[in-house]
């Protein structure tokens, strides 16, 4: 079948219909076979108890020599605490490009193209600019950071290190809320992609809004459960199916470029005017560019993880980065070029822009759409299991030291994985799950609410940075931030400009989630958290350990 203009709202045949089922089962049944087989691969396994403790006591000895404290000085009960919260590194530069990726390219496949509305083609491109630019300064920033303090807090060791616990606090919740509403939308969405192919080829399911979200439903809770599975079986399994995921995403973009092909037409993108909505409509634009790379500071919650922070990480991060922005502007340019209405592909009930445009170049009676729909799972896939991730070893390093309940710093003393954060926050997202399936704008509200908490920590990322540059200027940095410290001092002015933008959009349900959020946990953490936080845990052994080298050198310079 050649490329047609209109798109046609025909279903399948009879043979293709079958056909089409087949395939969507076989792969079903791959994806979660494969799971199985990791499930099952971890589960029977019965290792050496001594090779277990010799990998447990390396690790805390390179987590203690980052953190650069004698853990001499510790007491007998504080030791054994850190050695009971201490993960396994087997992180190598291609696991952490995949992280990094795998994690963000779900936003080239929903969540975007609302921004085509807002600014039209011309708009978002500029916007996709802006954050592109915002997001490659960024990482070259926070790599600075997460090799300096390569420990699973992330964010709150950054904190605690520059300006105090409370500080610590307020970014490492930051990162926690961006993780888990990141999670939350793209648990739902993938419910929701999952429903969408199942009605290419079925028309029960395609005009019966009834039975759509009862699939969106039961495919959500699914994709919950299977991936929390994946992560409890350990970091090295989950990033060996993250690698697999990543590939198949980025097939499923290639795939999308090369059929939008023969219907490219610049006059879709050079419209008139070229800013329908003016510079106005650009700005509006900005906060759904952002999803389009969201969640690639994952990478900064892995260097405990990773074997040789100081080089795998920036390396893999900076690959990561440059690899999503190509994505982000061949797909902008197809999806905008092939697409018979901007409009059309930008409008708010428009979930799954990609086979939308699809469908209206080759038909949506077109068997290699239903083929191409069911590869594209993977991005949204991938994007989940990198999201869980996040929010679980956020939630892990907030709980180990204290500043959450410490139950949820709790580490599986085999596969050393955050096992009751993985299984605690699973269900909070199920939870989520299945509040969207009454809540058609769950979606777009999780997309929001991520996107601004995002930019509330970037900025007090780069406050961390400039404190730590004046007040540690002697502590050991393996990688610094070029173009300092002028590009750091972009990176806190664009994610300022961004946030204020979110002000214009009118969405004062975010707006007020966001603030809740901010008041429940730090009410939790003054009223209760700060005064029983863990000394053993890495994160305050690093702050503690530069406060004591200060101290010194204070001594020192009077005597």
């Amino acid at each position: 079948m050649g490329p047609c203009a209109n798109g046609d709202s025909g279903k399948p045949g009879k043979f293709s219909d079958t056909l089409a089922f087949a395939l969507l089962c076989s792969a079903v049944i791959t994806l979660f076979g494969k799971a199985g087989a990791v499930i099952m691969s971890g589960s029977q396994q019965n290792p050496d108890e001594s090779a277990i403790s010799g990998e447990i006591n390396a690790a805390v000895a390179e987590v203690t020599a980052e953190a650069m404290f004698d853990t001499a000085t510790l007491r007998p009960d504080e030791q054994e605490y850190l050695r009971d919260h201490t993960l396994k590194k087997p992180l190598g530069v291609r696991q952490i490009w995949a992280l990094g990726v795998g994690v963000v390219i779900t936003g080239a496949f929903f969540g975007w193209n609302q921004g085509l509305t807002e600014g039209g083609p011309v708009g978002m491109l500029l916007a996709s600019l802006f954050v592109c630019a915002l997001y490659m300064m960024w990482v070259l920033a926070l790599s600075e950071l997460s090799v300096a303090m390569p420990f699973a807090g992330g964010p709150l060791a950054y904190g605690r290190r520059a300006v105090g616990p409370t500080f610590g606090f307020i970014m490492g919740w930051s990162m926690f809320l961006e993780a888990l509403f990141a999670t939350i939308g793209t648990a739902i969405a993938t419910g929701g992609y999952i429903s969408f192919v199942i009605g290419l080829f079925s028309e029960k399911v395609s005009q019966n809004k009834e039975i759509q979200d009862l699939v969106t439903l039961c495919a959500g809770l699914g994709t919950v459960a299977v991936f929390g599975l994946i992560q409890w079986t350990g970091s090295k399994r989950q990033a060996q199916f993250m690698d697999c995921m990543t590939y198949g995403a980025i097939i499923a973009l290639v795939w999308f470029w090369i059929a939008c092909i023969p219907a490219v037409s610049l006059d879709r993108i050079l419209t008139t005017p070229l800013l329908p909505d003016g510079w106005g409509g650009v700005l509006k634009a900005i906060p759904f560019a952002i999803w389009w790379l969201v969640m690639i500071e994952t990478v900064a919650l892995a260097p405990e993880e990773a074997h040789e922070p100081q080089r795998t990480i920036p390396r893999g991060l900076t690959l990561a980065q440059i690899t999503l922005i190509f994505l982000v502007i061949l797909t902008w340019f197809f999806a905008s070029a092939a697409g018979n209405d901007y409009k059309q592909t930008g409008a708010k009930e428009m979930s799954f822009p990609l086979p939308f445009v699809y469908g209206q170049v080759w038909g949506n009676d077109s068997f290699h759409l239903i083929l191409f729909s069911i590869v594209a799972i993977f991005g949204m896939i991938a994007s989940y299991n990198g999201m869980i991730y996040a929010v679980t070893r956020q939630s892990f390093s907030l709980g180990r030291a204290g500043y959450l309940p410490r139950i949820l710093g709790h580490v599986h003393p085999i596969r050393r994985t955050p096992d009751v954060s993985i299984f605690f926050w699973s269900l909070v997202v199920a939870g989520f799950v299945i509040y969207g399936y009454f809540n058609a704008d769950a979606v777009t509200i999780a997309v929001l609410t991520c996107n601004l908490t995002a930019l509330i920590w970037y900025a007090l990322a780069m406050v961390c940075l400039f404190v730590l540059r004046w007040r540690a200027p002697d502590m050991p940095r393996p990688y610094r931030v070029p173009l300092y410290p002028v590009l750091p001092a972009l990176v806190l002015l664009m994610s300022l400009f961004a946030a204020v933008v979110y002000g214009w959009l009118n969405e004062v349900t975010v707006l007020w989630l966001t603030l809740g959020m901010y008041g429940a946990g730090l009410a939790y953490f003054l009223l209760y958290a700060r005064r029983n936080l863990v000394r053993a845990a890495p994160e305050e052994l690093a702050a503690l350990a530069g406060q004591a080298k200060k101290q010194a050198g204070a001594e020192s310079a009077s005597v």
